[in-house]
This record gives C-alpha cells, structure tokens and sequence, in this order.
C-alpha cells in the first residue's frame, strides 16, 4: 500500500506540510514517484503514527515554532534545492529527449528532400529524352522529299544513236 503526502496527512489528521517536516527532521525513509510526489509505504505511516503519539514531537513542534525565520528560510532552501535538481534532471532529460526528436525529424526531412530530388531526376530526364525524340521527328519532316518520279523525256538532253560498226564502216 503507497499513500501520497495529502493521504498521509488526512490519516494522520494534520496538514500535509507537517508530514514532510516531520519525514525530512527525522529522516524517515520514503521515496519519489516519477512526478517527485513522495510515495509512503506502511512502515513510513507506522512511524509517522508514534512520533505523533510521542510526547516528544509535541516538545519539538514547540521548539520548531520559536526557530528563527533564518531557519525556516534554511530549510525551504535545501528542500527547494533537492526539488530543484529533481527538476534539473527532469529537465535535462527532457531537453535531450526534444534534440533526439528534432534530429530525428531533420533525418527523414533530409531523406524525403532527397527521395524528392531523385524523382525529379527522373522526371527531368524522361522529359529530356522525349524532347530528343520530337527533334529528331521534327528535323525529319523539316527535310525536304526527294521526289522518286521518274525522270521526263525533255529533261534528259538526247542520246546519240548508236551506228553499227559496219554502218559506220560503209558509210551509210
């Protein structure tokens, strides 16, 4: 069974502050729950139980209302220096935990970024190579067609006719 400061208290019926005086004046052994809320087990409520019943804390708690202001401002100090360096920590922890992330996130920014790049890569160069192809098609249409007809008689300047060898022996 673990009990918080304020369920302790109400137990004991008194208020929570004077729990914790009484825990750290005595040094009465509890421990800190991840939110640094002090956790009581049984052993912790049982003592808590005979210091109050004791006449002896009585004679301190009068003690403790004559201490100087010099005192009580001693004593906030070091329990606001043991929550402080809780805190620190926790804060410390927290902060390393927030730089991991944010490498984390400008990891996969950096990957996409150069996912992305790639693919325009891609894209740039299927665009290049169609281009390629339209100005070779282009270039061929520009070309003019030789035309394949056949040749007309008047275009051809006249062949001379070709004599026998014995015409042209004979004379004829």
């Amino acid at each position: 069974m673990e009990l918080k400061t304020h369920e302790v208290a109400k137990e004991l019926g008194m208020a929570p502050r004077t729990v914790r005086k009484w825990v750290q004046k005595y040094e009465i052994p509890c421990r800190k729950n991840d939110y640094g809320h002090y956790v009581y087990d049984e052993e912790a409520l049982a003592r808590l139980e005979t210091l109050k019943a004791s006449g002896e804390v009585a004679g301190a708690m009068d003690v403790a209302f004559d201490t100087d202001i010099k005192e009580v401002q001693v004593e906030n100090m070091s329990a606001q220096n043991e929550d402080g360096k809780a805190l620190e920590h926790r804060l410390e922890t927290l902060t390393e935990r927030v730089c991991r992330t944010e490498r984390l996130v400008q990891q996969k920014a950096d990957e996409v970024v150069s996912y992305q790049l790639l693919q325009q890569r891609k894209e740039i160069e299927e665009l290049t190579k169609k281009v390629d192809r339209l100005e070779k098609i282009l270039d061929q249409m520009q070309t003019p067609v030789k035309k394949t007809e056949p040749p007309l008689i008047f275009d051809q300047p006249p062949q001379q006719k070709r004599r026998n060898v014995f015409r042209s022996i004979f004379g004829l």
